[in-house]
């Protein structure tokens, strides 16, 4: 729990909400003047004119109250609630290779996952039921093997990745494209619930009672990528904000895998186009899995995979016909975690009693 807000994080969080400035100009300032953020706020209004501030810049920086009250009362609403800025030990060190990374973070949950190793899952709002399938499935395998999966909370394939990996030891990141004040879509209000109560978090970089504009998403979207070591597209169209990702990901020398699909359909295009440009095609996690090998600490994996319930294996088989059960009827069916039933579907299907089939299981 975060009780208080730091001197250094107040000016830094003041800094972030000023308009029509990015955090790459805040920073040269500060290095070009050879002052740190507590300097600049101390400076006089005439010293900080002569740093080439405009009137509404060094208004704010002279009277920051407003900004720094609402932020403490964000603070002390809840006690998942943290804020991180650019010059805390907290702050991913991934999010520093950015040109203009934030300048802080607005964190619900376990901000210990953003130092974790992690691998985004994105895709297409209008995804098909095969691809919703294949992303909580890769979610929740990569999960289980705790490695966190990252994706943007949206409707589609963004929802089916948080939704495969929430319950697992890996857990699951969500980055908004908006102020934690207003979760967007609403539809994935009890999804972001289950991710913080899971020991996940949600993260923005704006102010939590900033609201979604659709200029925001991009911005969003180079966390994803700067985050994860790796970014795995499912479906896409040529033209999305999935495929903004995955070519922030190649621009970052940070892994790109594909997923490939029907070369009829439209949300195969993206994916099929970043295979023919270089990304690993894959059509499993292991695919995934053999990239970092070096990473995956296996006693520490076998320690959290112990302290997961038991899945009532054998009794699923009792939803499943002999032609097609999909996950979504199954999870409305049994009540139980997607990542549970992901996990005892692969053990049925090792078993040779199941089948993965398009949409599903079907019971051999």
């Amino acid at each position: 729990m975060q009780n208080s807000l730091a001197v250094t994080t107040q000016h830094w969080c003041c800094l972030s909400q000023i308009q029509r400035r990015s955090p790459a100009f805040w920073l040269a300032l500060l290095q070009k003047a050879g002052l740190t953020v507590n300097d600049l706020f101390n400076l006089p209004v005439e010293g900080l004119t002569a740093l080439g501030l405009r009137p509404e810049e060094t208004g704010i920086i002279k009277a920051p109250q407003t900004i720094i009250e609402e932020t403490k009362q964000w603070l002390q609403k809840d006690t998942t609630h943290t804020v991180i800025d650019i010059a805390s030990a907290l702050y991913p060190a991934r999010l520093r290779q950015l040109d203009s990374p934030p300048l802080v973070l607005f964190c619900c949950g376990n901000t210990e996952r953003l130092q974790a190793m992690q691998i985004a899952i994105v895709g297409s709002r209008k995804a098909t039921v095969q691809g919703l399938n294949t992303a909580r499935r890769f979610a929740a395998e990569l999960g289980a093997r705790g490695i966190t999966v990252t994706s943007g909370l949206a409707l589609g394939i963004d929802g089916a990745a948080h939704q495969g990996a929430y319950a697992t030891p890996g857990g699951t990141v969500a980055i908004l494209g908006g102020g934690l004040n207003y979760l967007h879509p609403r539809t994935h209000t009890q999804l972001a619930k289950r991710i913080v109560e899971h020991d996940g978090c949600l993260v923005s970089e704006f102010a939590p009672t900033v609201t979604v504009k659709p200029y925001h998403f991009p911005r969003r979207n180079r966390l994803i990528a700067a985050l994860s070591v790796g970014v795995v597209l499912v479906e896409a169209e040529i033209k999305s904000g999935s495929m903004i990702t995955a070519n922030l990901a190649a621009e970052l020398d940070n892994d790109v895998f594909a997923v490939p699909g029907n070369i009829n359909s439209r949300l195969s295009e993206g994916p099929h186009y970043l295979i023919q440009q270089g990304a690993k095609l894959i059509t499993c996690t292991d695919d995934i899995i053999e990239e970092y090998a070096w990473a995956v600490d296996k006693q520490i994996i076998a320690q959290k995979n112990k302290a997961m319930p038991a899945a009532p294996n054998h009794s699923l088989l009792d939803y499943i016909d002999g032609e097609l059960t999909s996950v979504d009827d199954l999870v409305q069916t049994t009540g139980l975690p997607v990542a549970k039933i992901m996990a005892v579907m692969l053990e049925l299907e090792v078993s040779g009693l199941v089948t993965a089939v398009p949409g599903g299981y079907a019971r051999l």
